[in-house]
């Protein structure tokens, strides 16, 4: 693009076409020829010659008494003298022209001064373009390759499990090494709206499917067009043979063609000769350039500052976020900004810091306003002159608070039970791990404690599995009350719970806890007005001394759990020493 702009000329691309009228011609003339030819200006001339431009800005001043004016001659009224410039100038020069001088329409003119047409911005911006960017761009340029893939019979909860860890929005089902479908986080949200069990149910029943692929020779422009057809956010990228080869997302289109218009704007200033380096930094720092051409990004703040950090830019998106006024912002330094203050602002001063002298940097940081808090991926480029000096940094910021919160959905699922809201067997078996490093670190003790509702099979089959779910979340918060914060309260499945004391000061501490256990289990539980009375066994292991890997202190956990059941259940017992029963 930079080498369009420096090589086409203005007589190139303007309308030889120009409507015109002449210096006595009346106010109302000359709006009538602004209305009847849809056309936004029209050209003051004399001899051929342009005395003045009347424009819409013009006529909106007017507008007031414009029944006192419209019998007047437009001269009066006119834009005068008028700024024109030379034919044979590029389209970079007279852009930035138009921005030095803060106008829309440009006369231009021949040699002699003879009226020519008329140049506007809008001129320059079709003849740009922002389909010549995406169609010159490969999908395997801004593609992810690094993707996630499961197969078919996988559970959802392993599909989950991956997308909390490596903080991924999506997973492909393969079958065969080819997408088969893909689960979302927009079909995670929908899964748990409607009660689906993660660890019951396979990735291949709940994916969404067929899956829409796209080579991965094609263009970047043949993405977006699929992505608006089909109304979905992202589309497989396959090879040749038909595997999957990674994924392409709106997001990766829209960065894809901001930076290229970045680095188009970095390189116009690097190769412009010294005569136009001062309007181009201009340029640059009013960041008009960008204003014009970003409107059409609606989900990104760009802001623009000069080396010292003082704002020259706010895109409309970044006024929204920012909650302020170009007028008002303008000139002002960027942590003066209200909604850039406490910690977002000590986190933008360091990556400033590090993109002054790295180039880039990015962060996430949080923007709270009328009692709300959004997220925001916040990229930072610094912007060079030809002789390699700071002029100023370019600020990018995308609204991820609907990704973080579904990613937080994403990771309570993957380590949470769905029915009672207590930890599941994977975080279960992290905090043990946790805690024996701890233990055979420091020396401490622990125990682990199994406990089984007696005859809760019984209730199941008389009063059915809803009223066994209701029971089971009684049970949860009736635990939780009864530990301490540090302890962990997690289900296994069914009936089972499991407790993990991680530091025990005395030895009959655990005792004295299952103990109160049992008794607070004589007391029934009410559950949608039924009266439930059911008793609990538990059995205990205790750490170092009965095991220090995760596998021996549930086995022997267990073991000591079997035992109270033979004994008549309602009790307790530690591996290594004789039934408690009530």
């Amino acid at each position: 693009m930079a080498a369009n702009l420096h090589k086409t000329k203005i007589r190139q691309i303007v309308s030889r076409q120009v409507i015109s009228v002449s210096a006595d011609a009346t106010v109302a003339e000359a709006v009538g020829i602004m209305s009847r030819n849809g056309i936004s200006c029209v050209v003051v001339e004399e001899k051929k010659k342009p005395l003045g431009i009347f424009t819409e800005r013009d006529l909106v001043k007017l507008s007031d008494r414009y029944e006192a004016s419209k019998n007047l001659p437009i001269c009066s009224f006119m834009s005068s003298p008028v700024v024109s410039i030379a034919g044979h100038l590029t389209v970079f020069e007279a852009y930035s022209l138009l921005i030095a001088n803060r106008i829309r329409h440009q006369v231009v003119v021949d040699k002699g001064g003879r009226l020519l047409g008329v140049l506007s911005q809008s001129d320059i911006i079709s003849f740009l373009g922002l389909e010549y960017f995406m169609e010159l761009r490969k999908i395997q340029q801004i593609m992810t390759s690094d993707v996630a893939c499961i197969a078919p019979g996988a559970k959802l909860s392993e599909a989950l499990a991956i997308m909390a860890r490596s903080d991924i929005s999506c997973v492909i089902v393969e079958q065969a090494g080819r997408p088969a479908g893909i689960i979302t986080e927009r079909d995670v949200a929908r899964l748990v709206a409607e009660g689906v069990q993660s660890e019951t149910v396979s990735a291949g029943s709940v994916m969404s499917s067929p899956v829409r692929v796209i080579q991965a020779g094609d263009t970047v422009h043949k993405a977006a067009a699929l992505m608006k057809q089909e109304g979905i956010r992202r589309v497989v990228v396959v090879n040749d043979e038909g595997g999957t080869a990674g994924i392409i997302t709106q997001t990766d289109v829209i960065k894809g063609l901001e930076g290229e218009y970045i680095e188009s704007l970095k390189e116009i200033i690097r190769e412009k000769e010294d005569i136009f380096q001062q309007t181009a930094n201009d340029l640059l720092n009013k960041s008009a350039f960008l204003d014009s051409i970003l409107r059409s990004v609606t989900d990104t703040a760009i802001i623009a500052t000069d080396s010292e950090f003082g704002v020259k830019y706010l895109n409309p998106v970044a006024e929204q976020v920012l909650a302020c006024f170009p007028f008002s912002a303008t000139g002002s330094k960027i942590f003066e900004l209200k909604a850039l203050e406490g910690e977002i602002a000590e986190t933008l001063q360091g990556a400033l810091e590090h993109a002054c002298k790295r180039g880039k940097a990015s962060f996430v940081g949080q923007i709270s306003q009328n009692g709300q808090t959004r997220y925001y991926q916040t990229n930072l480029s610094s912007i060079l002159n030809r002789q390699a000096a700071l002029v100023g940094y370019v600020i990018m910021m995308n609204d991820i608070t609907e990704q973080r919160q579904q990613q937080e959905t994403i990771r309570h699922l993957a380590f949470h039970d769905a029915l009672t809201g207590l930890p599941n067997r994977v975080l279960l078996s992290e905090r043990l791990n946790q805690a024996l490093v701890s233990c055979h670190r420091s020396g401490t003790r622990g125990s682990l404690m199994i406990l089984d509702l007696d005859r809760f099979k019984d209730i199941n089959d008389t009063l059915g599995h809803s009223m066994g779910d209701l029971l089971l979340k009684g049970v949860a918060e009736r635990l939780n009350t009864l530990l301490r914060k540090s302890d962990t309260v997690s289900r296994m499945g069914g009936d089972e719970f499991v407790i993990l004391f991680p530091l025990v000061n005395h030895p009959d501490g655990v005792s004295v806890v299952a103990g109160k256990i049992v008794e607070a289990f004589r007391e029934p539980f009410v559950c949608d007005g039924h009266v439930l009375s059911v008793t609990a066994s538990l059995g205990i292991a205790d750490f170092p001394d009965d095991g220090d890997d995760n596998d021996t202190l549930l086995k022997k956990a267990d073991i000591a759990l079997y035992r109270v059941k033979e004994a008549g259940r309602n009790g307790f017992q530690r591996y290594a020493e004789q039934v408690t029963v009530d």
